[in-house]
């Protein structure tokens, strides 16, 4: 499958100016089975002790959706905190060439907009997003070879 239109690829040199940058973006996926599945918790560790980890925000509404109260909206706020805000917000267009591409590639609603969302932030930042569920390899099938790093963690 061809790039999608308007997703924008980094030069040598830009890519190089995010190499001291490069981290993960932690889908809600992720944070959700840490308490109940061993090999999440061990990726999760790995990871975090290794690479810097970023947040947008698409993805801590999400992770803050799950609150049941006041108080554990401010915790899980909190949480987010620990980790630092992604530096580059995606252009209208990346956000949009990506749904395109997931109706051209056969994947039409593979993934929801708040995925698409944060899949545009991992894209502009330099990113990958770590996942325990499908919807970012459907994002990664749709663009083109590389566009999108995403790595999927079983429980």
């Amino acid at each position: 499958m061809s790039k999608a239109p308007g997703v924008r690829r980094r030069s040598a040199a830009a890519r190089s100016a995010f190499d001291e940058q490069r981290g993960y973006l932690v889908d809600n996926s992720i944070l959700q089975k840490l308490a109940r599945s061993e090999n999440i918790r061990r990726r999760f560790a790995e990871i975090t002790n290794t690479y810097p980890i970023y947040t947008c925000p698409p993805q801590v509404l999400e992770y803050c959706w799950s609150a049941r109260n006041a108080s554990e909206y401010d915790e899980l706020r909190r949480d987010m905190e620990l980790y630092t805000p992604a530096l580059h917000a995606p252009r209208q267009a990346e956000v949009l060439d990506i749904q395109q591409a997931l109706w051209r590639g056969g994947f039409v609603r593979g993934a929801g907009n708040v995925d698409i969302l944060i899949a545009a932030y991992a894209m502009a930042n330099d990113l990958t997003i770590l996942t325990a569920d499908r919807d970012f390899e459907h994002i990664q099938r749709a663009l083109a070879s590389g566009a999108l790093r995403q790595e999927f963690v079983a429980e």
